[in-house]
């Protein structure tokens, strides 16, 4: 079996680089690295101003073009997007015998309108594999799907694919991601602060004042507004907490907003993923707003919490993080080894 794998996204999210890695990682694990080509996909960009762009008239059209047995996608593609996106691709495809594949598998931006299409081309031209990220997903789509498994996220295969090296800062550190809302204040012992969140780590007690904002609640929040706050001077924030050095992380290289990246000191922002994997790989506790990079960092068996409710949550609570937004957690590695193990001999069978 020949396959092409259309990946792409980094960008905009690097976090998508994370379960991208996973899957080319997987992919060539089971069926080998010469029987798995790496492309670039179909892109689609929101600019500074919030306006979705796809792609240009001129671009080249050469996807439905490959001399290979299946395609795969991957990631959070079933949205109002996926259609404009990949319908003509998927059915020529079809039409000369070339199948599809959705692996971690998830939804974003979809209303219901988005759905119904969704689920009606899957009648019509239903993946030959689809494995879904969190169960709400695999409910909703495995269904239409040749072969459907109720999976996990690609991005907890990272530690299999890359091997990190350690980090001398001189203290032990945390991260701080915060893309979609301004870095809540963060401080030790002393609880007559105004404060949203309280916790205990490494015996300290941890208070956290995370802002109220739209962002806080949903992630339909428009770039426009995140690069416009960005413009706003900077509240003031710690650079260390308790004995921790605190390293931020921002996860969109592009727009590259410098007054928005470099708010704060030990800010880090690159255009690929792996910078961005040894960090949170030595991290002791990452707070963030971004599923992806509490995703990576419980993968390396240290504690995150995320400060955002989306839908995406679901890929966390799929692999017994369900308190990650109250409370700072750690994975059962044992448990995750099993899933990883279960979704591997899976796939092998339904592709070998």
């Amino acid at each position: 079996m020949k396959v092409a794998y259309c990946t792409g996204f980094w960008c905009t999210n690097i976090g998508n680089g994370f379960f991208s890695l996973g899957v080319e990682y997987v992919l060539k694990k089971i069926l080998g690295a010469e029987n798995v080509t790496v492309v670039s996909d179909y892109q689609t960009y929101t600019t500074s101003y919030g306006k979705r762009l796809y792609p240009h008239k001129n671009q080249l059209e050469y996807i439905a073009k490959l001399d290979v047995d299946y395609i795969v996608l991957a990631g959070p593609v079933i949205s109002k997007y996926f259609l404009p996106l990949w319908k003509d691709i998927l059915l020529e495809l079809k039409e000369r015998g070339v199948g599809y594949m959705i692996l971690s598998a998830g939804t974003m931006k979809l209303d219901a309108t988005a759905r119904c299409e969704v689920e009606e081309f899957f009648e019509q031209c239903p993946p030959f594999v689809f494995s879904s990220r969190e169960h709400e997903t695999y409910e909703a789509f495995g269904k239409y799907a040749t072969n459907a498994y109720d999976g996990i996220c690609f991005s907890f295969f990272t530690p299999d694919y890359y091997a990190p090296c350690k980090i001398d800062f001189g203290q032990p550190y945390w991260i701080s991601n915060f893309d979609k809302i301004i870095e809540p204040e963060i401080w030790v012992d002393d609880s007559s602060r105004k404060h949203t969140h309280e916790f205990e780590f490494d015996n300290q007690r941890i208070f956290v004042n995370s802002p109220s904002t739209v962002a806080a609640k949903t992630d339909r929040f428009t770039d426009a507004l995140i690069y416009v706050r960005s413009l706003l001077p900077a509240p003031k924030r710690e650079n260390e907490i308790g004995r921790y050095k605190l390293v931020r992380t921002d996860q969109r290289f592009h727009p590259h907003f410098r007054s928005k990246i470099y708010a704060y000191k030990n800010s880090f922002c690159a255009d690929i993923p792996y910078g961005y994997i040894n960090l949170y790989a030595n991290s002791q506790l990452t707070l963030s707003d971004r599923v992806h990079s509490c995703a990576v960092t419980l993968a390396y068996g240290h504690s995150a919490m995320l400060f955002v409710m989306t839908n995406r949550v679901g890929l966390l609570e799929r692999v017994g993080a369900g308190e990650i937004t109250k409370k700072p957690v750690k994975l059962d590695m044992e448990l995750v080894s099993e899933e990883k193990h279960k979704l591997v001999q899976w796939l092998k069978t339904v592709l070998l």
